[in-house]
């Protein structure tokens, strides 16, 4: 056999061996992967609407630490510690010699500075009159001299510029006579409003003063006729209060008793401390039931001013680099959107992002489900 004809005779068997082979062994056909089947729903939209209990304080309409503008020894004190008074009823009086013999002064050191205003005007009358005498005289030739004319007429200036200057002194004595008079009628304490006297810490002969520590007051006076509801609003709640809102709370002093307030006033400010905005409710206690100083459990309907979107919180796909919903788009892939976690409602959350109203996400967020993943879509 010829060396061609062997090398035809082994390239056929090498191949009836490789048939025999693929037709054992079988070829795989490629597999397609199908579409993974997503239940999906829509996004709704909804205006939050929700009660929240927070923390709250009462606190008097108004409150002040009396103390002594002078210095001085009390006399008497007309009120004790639970006493009502009325604005202006005198509280306490102080005794000081010294200040009211100043007083004294003051006074006689302006009857004088009087006197002298008007001796000086009685002087400046008739140097006035002398003066026009001597120029109705000396109309007549050679009956007056210039020399007496002239010196008429500077008396008479003379007498004005002292005049003038005596009345800038009675003014002067005049302030200074009010001044110790001021400080007179600070040895009198009077109420500057309504209340009840919370606090009493002087009694007759003590020593007291405007430099006497501040924290220990002669008398503290509180109007508690209506009270100021004080909360501190979170700040994801600090745009959802208007002046329209009212408020119930309870106290433990009264158990099972519901009391109102009404929204007063706002600080529209976060402190940076707790990331709060205070926040102020009117209450009216002409009754007397409630008590300053005691705290509250306050009962608020919280609604936002637009309406937001919501998604079961199931939807949610939580990863280190923030949360997300899985969107269906319309060519049925998975898109992952970054949102934002508002307020709760039951099984809902709000949810802030790059997503709007009726657009399809998945029910159950599967982290599985890659961003851009061909999906099958099934309605719930």
């Amino acid at each position: 056999m010829s060396s061609k004809a062997s090398k035809i005779l082994w390239i056929s068997m090498i191949v009836t061996m490789i048939q025999s082979c693929s037709q054992e062994a079988g070829v795989k056909q490629p597999v397609k992967t199908q579409a993974p089947t997503i239940e999906a729903i829509s996004i709704q939209e909804k205006q939050l609407s929700k009660q929240v209990t927070l923390p709250g304080e009462l606190k008097p309409w108004n409150k002040v630490n009396i103390l002594a503008r002078v210095r001085g020894y009390v006399g008497q004190a007309y009120v004790d510690r639970g006493s009502f008074v009325k604005k202006g009823q005198v509280l306490v009086t102080l005794e000081a010699p010294e200040i009211e013999a100043e007083l004294s002064n003051a006074k006689a050191r302006y009857t004088a500075a009087q006197a002298r205003v008007m001796e000086q005007e009685a002087r400046l009358t008739a140097s006035k009159l002398t003066y026009k005498r001597l120029v109705a005289a000396s109309q007549t030739e050679g009956a007056i001299s210039a020399n007496e004319i002239d010196g008429a007429y500077s008396k008479m200036m003379a007498d004005s510029a002292a005049t003038v200057s005596s009345a800038k002194a009675l003014e002067a004595e005049k302030a200074l006579l009010a001044s110790h008079q001021q400080l007179v009628n600070y040895l009198t304490i009077k109420a500057p409003f309504d209340g009840t006297i919370t606090e009493r810490n002087v009694s007759p002969g003590a020593l007291v003063g405007p430099t006497d520590n501040p924290e220990f007051p002669l008398f503290v006076l509180e109007d508690k006729a209506r009270l100021r509801l004080t909360v501190a609003i979170p700040e994801n709640l600090a745009n959802s209060i208007s002046k329209e809102h009212k408020a119930t709370f309870t106290v433990t002093a009264n158990p099972g008793q519901e009391f109102y307030a009404q929204y007063a006033r706002s600080a529209n400010s976060l402190q940076e401390s707790n990331r709060s905005m205070l926040t102020e409710f009117d209450v009216d206690n002409r009754s007397g039931e409630l008590k300053s100083g005691m705290y509250a459990e306050v009962n608020l309907s919280i609604e936002r001013p637009v309406p937001t979107l919501f998604v079961p919180q199931a939807s949610l796909v939580y990863t280190s680099e923030g949360v997300y919903v899985i969107r269906i788009g319309e060519n049925q892939r998975a898109e992952w959107v970054n949102v934002k976690k508002g307020n709760q409602i039951d099984t809902l959350v709000e949810i802030f992002g790059n997503i709007h109203k009726d657009e399809t996400i998945a029910l159950t967020g599967n982290p599985e489900i890659r961003n851009g993943q061909k999906v099958t879509r099934a309605f719930n």
